[in-house]
């Protein structure tokens, strides 16, 4: 499923809870992207352990000024590594999506699955595709992320979530995102931790493990 995260600009950064947390549910690579001192979107991405990830960008020195787009994967095609991860660059260069760090114009991270890109490739994802294949001419210039009835086209290809960073700091959200009380923002709810619910194992019959007529009533 993959999770985005994005803080805006005058809002904190997630907390190391809130990144653990994204990791362990979406544990295959992370990236992240931001807008540089020299006005560019910058990339770092490929973080396989959360170790490394957090350590890069706690090295960053993030600050509420900062708007930061965070990605935690969790692979649907083209298998688990680093050149697959998200964030990625708004290109039309099939080479320039495995790059692990590096700077552009408009950084692209997704969650979900992108059914007319799902192929079953082997190299790139199904993101990596439609990027290359279908955004990279659709958006020919910044006024091209204003215009409503292209980016609802895009949400129409894609039927799910993207997060679209340009180098002013612009995000451009496609799909439904929450907005938590901090005001961060989330693709999903995968940055919560699980809420496991224990059940008395008496409610069960020993013998047979069959579940009792009032299970449906116990378990709420």
């Amino acid at each position: 499923m993959c999770i985005i995260a994005i803080s805006p600009k005058g809002k904190p950064q997630p907390s190391y809870e809130t990144m653990k947390e994204m990791f362990l549910n979406n544990p295959h690579g992370s990236g992240y992207m931001f807008v540089n001192d020299d006005g560019n979107v910058e990339i770092h991405k490929g973080f396989m352990s959360f170790d490394d990830f957090y350590r890069s960008v706690k090295a960053e020195k993030f600050t509420e000024d900062d708007v930061v787009v965070y990605h935690f994967r969790i692979s649907t095609q083209a298998g688990v590594n680093p050149q697959m991860c998200h964030p990625f660059p708004l290109s039309s260069n099939p080479t320039h999506m495995k790059k692990l760090d590096l700077v552009c114009s408009v950084g692209i991270a997704h969650n979900g699955i992108i059914p007319i890109t799902s192929n079953k490739n082997k190299e790139f994802s199904d993101t990596a595709l439609f990027i290359t294949e279908y955004m990279s001419k659709m958006i020919k210039c910044r006024a091209d992320l204003n215009d409503e009835r292209l980016l609802r086209r895009i949400e129409g290809l894609i039927q799910s979530k993207m997060a679209i960073l340009e180098k002013d700091g612009t995000v451009t959200l496609i799909g439904k995102f929450i907005t938590e009380d901090d005001g961060n923002i989330y693709s999903n709810t995968s940055y919560k931790p699980k809420d496991f619910t224990y059940y008395d194992v008496n409610l069960f019959d020993r013998t047979t493990w069959h579940y009792p007529k009032n299970y449906k009533a116990a378990c709420k």
